[in-house]
């Protein structure tokens, strides 16, 4: 018996789809088939454009995570003094990295949590000059991730904008059309009513 119900279902269900040969079928009927197809293809398109778009983002960061990697060098500088900041995101410290005569002194931004050490690790450029530290390649992995993350989210909501509008004008067809009927039928039925 479970058998016989669920090819009864699936039945059910290609009817629903599919509105076939059924004599009460409206030409609007035909819309919901045509916005399921279309869902389905816009959806392996967007994941496809998302993984396309993901790898080639990866592919563009890591090149750059090489690069920085390659023309960065971390330092341990000394801390000298803490300067007064009125910020509370970070604090703002004097150190010196370097021996005489090649000694450099700077002045930088450090998290708020950061602990209170006598060293901390600051990062050079080729020309000695305080940098950001290089990218990461988990930090590349993220960028890529939010880049296809964005590329769904975008088709996401074209597809819902763009099927919510199209049932919206569906629904009006149709109202019009039954409108439309009640005008021809309707005078029919008040004589019989009567």
């Amino acid at each position: 018996m479970p058998a016989r119900r669920n090819s009864s279902d699936l039945r059910r269900l290609a009817r629903r789809i599919f509105p076939g040969a059924n004599p009460l079928r409206r030409r609007t009927d035909y819309f919901e088939l045509i916005a399921l197809l279309a869902v389905v293809l816009i959806a392996v398109i967007a994941v496809a454009l998302a993984i396309s778009t993901a790898q080639a983002e990866l592919r563009g960061r890591l090149i750059e995570v090489d690069r920085e990697q390659a023309g960065k060098h971390q330092v341990v500088a000394t801390v000298l003094a803490e300067v007064d900041s009125a910020s509370t995101t970070h604090r703002t410290v004097a150190v010196r990295w370097g021996q005489p005569p090649d000694e450099h002194f700077a002045v930088v931004n450090l998290p708020p949590r950061a602990p209170a050490t006598n060293t901390v690790p600051v990062w050079l450029d080729q020309q000695g000059q305080l940098t950001a530290p290089p990218l990461t390649r988990g930090e590349a992995t993220q960028a890529a991730g939010l880049a296809g993350a964005g590329v769904l989210i975008g088709a996401v909501l074209v597809t819902v904008v763009g099927l919510t509008g199209a049932r919206l004008w569906v629904a009006r067809r149709r109202l019009a059309a039954w409108a439309a009927e009640w005008e021809r039928v309707g005078p029919q039925w008040r004589n019989h009513a009567s």
